[in-house]
């Protein structure tokens, strides 16, 4: 395994980013070490720390991904019977504990991968360029993509954090939301309007995992939904609606995305016709049009939502087949599954039916069993022996390794975007891209919804299920809406296979926000300050 040792001023880091495709942009890293002050002379030093940079977009247990999928209404908190109830602190929104793990986004992962940002970004004047000086706008357009990236979760989650604009910046008080994201728009503006053009078709397959211009489009129009939510504003910091509309049309139009025919594709299960019995259907794979920007896995650097959200409990390997086992965590509810059309695609696509499909988990050992499961993030058995896992038959060291890449932005949120910001100015294009996505999910014409509001903010929910997309949506229609919507009562579960009653009560003093790491306030010296309600 590749690996770099880079010093970015503070202490000596080492890192590893591997991916899910041979030859990739991020698959050559030579051993180096060296120190800020002799660092910075050649392009190879600024790609080093670019892909640096990079390496911090895997996550883990406690990743905002896992979190908003709990959070949201598609489902629970999950996990084994037994366990320590950590999970349903971001379900029931209930303090069981000081959840010390979400110091480990805070930190650990998040203002270290920001530090590393700045880093390359303050240090590219240092570079000789010679006849590529398109090449120090692009790594620049890069690092702030990340940058915003990185600092858009955090705010997003956190509410309340500290806008550090420098490698050597010290811990100053949180800063006020409307600074925070007129940074991360400024970054986000930069990065489309800097890097290359290039149409998915036309880019190598080899930079498939660096962020483009479209996904940098994406995540802009992303945050200037939010931040209008949330906060309830007209317009957000530095960034109008015609702009944001402008955008999105220039990346429907130029960037070479599209929709893949059939939604099951998408996802790694519709390899197994013996499962599906549908032979139209394939997978798409990784690489394909509609991914605008994904987190890159290989076995060797694993998506590791397989092992949180894999089914629990089996009596014996291969008893789950297509589907190996799991941890359990974010069970789906019944609510959910029910509130899909039968019709719509999207549900056998992204939901386990345990019952429908006859696969025997009766939930001895789980918390929270629903007989429900997610399919997308779903690690398969080994076709040839089910016993084994998949991962395992790719060269995986066990089925942990999980190969599968982790989707942010689709083309098809391109698309639903556009039809929520363009519903007034232009009603034709909004019904049109709506269309698009709901006919896909259908395989027909026939399902038709007049475009509004609320029927794309529903159309959401059914196509961005279980992709950490649904919690934000809820939060941007207002935090009464939200509660409306989050809020559970007398839900029947199974918890060890004994019926438990599961009851949600949204508290709309804690905004939907993250409790802040005790031990990041304690260390602060009184500079951070609690989320209220925590």
């Amino acid at each position: 395994m590749k690996r770099y040792i880079i010093n970015t001023g503070l202490a000596l880091v080492s890192f590893a980013f591997l991916t899910s495709c041979s030859n990739s942009f991020l698959d050559s890293e030579p051993m180096t070490q060296t120190t800020n002050a002799s660092y910075y002379k050649t392009q190879q030093d600024a790609w080093e720390t670019l892909v640096g940079c990079y390496n911090q977009l895997p996550g883990g247990y406690g990743d905002f991904f896992v979190i908003a999928n709990i959070a949201s209404d598609d489902c629970y908190g999950g996990g084994g019977y037994t366990d320590a109830f950590g999970n349903q602190i971001w379900d029931e929104w209930t303090d069981y504990n000081d959840l010390e793990i979400n110091r480990y986004t805070w930190s650990g992962r998040f203002y270290k991968a920001i530090r590393r940002c700045h880093v390359l970004v303050e240090n590219l004047d240092q570079i000789d360029w010679g006849k590529q000086p398109e090449l120090k706008v692009r790594y620049e357009a890069e690092a702030r993509m990340l940058r915003a990236y990185f600092y858009f979760e955090m705010q997003r989650n956190f509410g309340h954090i500290p806008l550090i604009t420098s490698s050597e910046g010290k811990l100053i008080p949180q800063t006020d939301p409307d600074e925070v994201y007129a940074y991360i728009i400024e970054d986000l503006k930069f990065a489309a309007n800097n890097l290359p053009a290039i149409k998915f078709q036309d880019a190598a397959t080899a930079e498939f995992g660096r962020v483009t211009k479209w996904a940098a489009i994406g995540l802009l129009a992303r945050t200037y939904l939010f931040y209008t939510g949330y906060y309830g504003k007209a317009e957000a910091p530095g960034l109008t609606k015609t702009e944001v509309v402008s955008f999105l049309e220039n990346c429907i139009s130029n960037s070479g995305h599209s929709l893949v025919p059939k939604y099951g594709s998408l996802w790694p299960w519709s390899m197994r016709v013996d499962y599906h019995k549908d032979n139209t259907l394939s997978y798409a794979g990784e690489y394909n049009p509609e991914i605008v920007f994904a987190i890159k896995h290989s076995t060797l650097r694993s998506n590791q939502v397989h092992r949180y959200c894999g089914m629990r409990g089996n009596e014996k390997a291969g008893d789950y087949d297509p589907f190996y086992p799991g941890w359990g965590m974010a069970t789906v509810t019944a609510k959910c599954f029910n509130s899909f059309d039968p019709a719509d695609t999207r549900r056998f696509a992204s939901i386990i039916d345990l019952k429908g499909e006859n696969i025997p988990n009766t939930g001895n050992d789980q918390r929270e069993f629903t007989g429900y499961a997610q399919k997308k993030y779903q690690t398969l058995t080994d076709p040839n022996n089910i016993t084994s896992s998949y991962p395992q038959s790719i060269g995986g060291s066990s089925w942990q390794a999980e190969a599968q890449d982790l989707f942010l932005i689709r083309y098809s949120d391109i698309l639903l975007m556009a039809a929520e910001l363009e519903l007034e100015s232009n009603p034709a294009n909004s019904q049109k891209y709506l269309d698009l996505v709901r006919n896909r999910a259908f395989g027909d014409t026939n399902h038709t919804v007049t475009a509004t509001k609320e029927s794309i903010f529903n159309e959401r929910g059914y196509e961005f299920v279980f992709e950490g997309i649904r919690y934000y949506d809820v939060l941007r229609q207002g935090l009464t809406r939200a509660k409306e919507i989050l809020d559970v009562k007398n839900d029947i579960v199974l918890n060890g296979k004994q019926q438990a009653v599961k009851n949600i009560d949204f508290p709309l003093i804690k905004a939907g926000l993250l409790r802040i790491p005790e031990s990041e306030i304690l260390i602060s010296e009184g500079m951070l300050i609690q989320n209220p309600g925590w």
